[in-house]
């Protein structure tokens, strides 16, 4: 009789329909069914024993290393001249000519405008004939002496003859002295006529025409002269960065301005200048960068940013960012320790721009650290590595992008 009569005969009449062969087959199914459930049973027990992480989340991970961490800085800045002057008129008089062009690049020395010199040179000429007479004076009161002095020795002369040949020697040379000085005081504001760059610079716009009266009270700025080349740029580092700069030798710091287009400037800089203070209102120390301005590139009072290169932080410690957790208690990542999740905090150092950070302490070398589905992630957890999605970044050579720290990507 087929199976399912047996099966439809047992539902409606179980006393009747459940016959010996039957039962038997259902009693041999049954003990094929517990020798198969027993065999999966103990082989997933054995499989377990094996692997005691089946089971666990795989993940991304760096093993971290210390390294020598090429860093650099970068700042806002203002341009500022090495010096700017007024060209002041030192004399009054009628101002007869201007010798430049305003805007132009005047040399050291150059001729920039013209007082009228005619009393000054009459003051030279009363000068000068006066020191002439003084010294003629001087040359008849010293031939008088000599003779007094010659007689006074032969007792031919009393004393008080010999007194007033010695004074009268003595004032007449007193004499030169002080017309000599008068002399010179009329060449030099003479001089003064001719107004000259004590310095190679941009002169700005002149403050007066040709044929004003200048020299006189508030009316003896004629324009202003600014060194252009080299240049300062100024800055101010914040107190957490001044630790890299204090303990490293200035030279060996490079220093580069980006232009308010964001293109680097040709020519490198140096630090020249780092306070010894820590300004109590902002936190910073001031200082400076110099750059040679050969074209004319750079003007100041721009505002341009000024990044510093040469900084090394030595057996220093960087992760990716995109490891870090926040919570109320601070910055956290987690680190794989005996196959599980455990996290460990951690002090921020500087940000790196290729997407690293600097870890201050919480960290050592060998410390697998956690870098994917960290949102999926609890303490205790079970984890393992997956290795990373992403190639370790490449270190390059100081002065030019900053390099990444060694890490090895597991």
């Amino acid at each position: 009789m087929p199976l399912y009569n047996h099966i439809y005969g047992y539902i409606y009449n179980p006393a009747k329909s459940l016959k010996p062969t039957f039962l038997r087959l259902l009693r041999t199914l049954s003990g094929v069914f517990v020798i198969f459930a027993l065999a999966v049973f103990f082989a997933s027990c054995g499989d377990s024993s094996k692997n005691p992480q089946r089971g666990a989340l795989p993940v991304s991970t760096i093993e971290i290393a210390q390294a020598n961490i090429p860093l650099e800085f970068e700042y806002p800045a203002r341009l500022k001249s090495v010096q700017s002057a007024d060209v002041y008129a030192r004399v009054e008089g009628i101002l007869l000519s201007q010798n430049f062009k305003e805007g132009d690049i005047v040399l050291e020395g150059q001729p920039l405008f013209q007082i009228d010199p005619k009393r000054y040179q009459a003051r030279v000429t009363m000068a000068r004939a006066q020191y002439d007479s003084a010294k003629a004076n001087l040359d008849k009161a010293k031939r008088d002496w000599e003779r007094t002095e010659a007689l006074y020795k032969q007792g031919a002369l009393t004393i008080d003859t010999y007194d007033n040949a010695l004074y009268n020697y003595q004032s007449a040379k007193a004499n030169v002295d002080n017309t000599k000085a008068s002399l010179d005081d009329a060449l030099i504001d003479l001089g003064y006529t001719k107004v000259v760059a004590s310095f190679t610079g941009r002169i700005g716009m002149r403050r007066h025409d040709i044929g004003a009266l200048v020299g006189a009270q508030g009316s003896n700025v004629l324009s202003t002269l600014t060194q252009l080349t080299p240049i300062y740029a100024e800055f101010s580092i914040p107190s957490n960065d001044f630790y890299y700069i204090r303990d490293l030798e200035k030279t060996n710091i490079i220093a580069q301005v980006i232009l308010g287009n964001d293109k680097l400037y040709d020519t490198l800089g140096s630090l020249n200048f780092v306070d010894s203070v820590i300004d109590q209102n902002t936190s910073s120390v001031k200082a400076r960068a110099i750059f040679e301005n050969e074209k004319y590139t750079l003007v100041p009072n721009e505002f341009v940013r000024v990044k510093l290169e040469g900084f090394e932080a030595k057996n220093a410690i960087a992760i990716p960012q995109n490891a870090l957790l926040q919570d109320s208690q601070g910055s956290y990542v987690y680190v794989i320790k005996e196959g599980k999740a455990q996290i460990e905090r951690v002090t921020l150092g500087k940000m790196l721009k290729n997407g690293l950070v600097l870890i201050i302490n919480g960290l050592k070398s060998k410390d697998i650290v956690v870098t994917s589905d960290l949102t999926k992630i609890s303490q205790g957890m079970p984890l393992t590595s997956k290795g990373s999605a992403n190639p370790p970044p490449k270190t390059t050579p100081k002065g030019q992008n900053p390099a990444t720290p060694s890490t090895t990507q597991k």
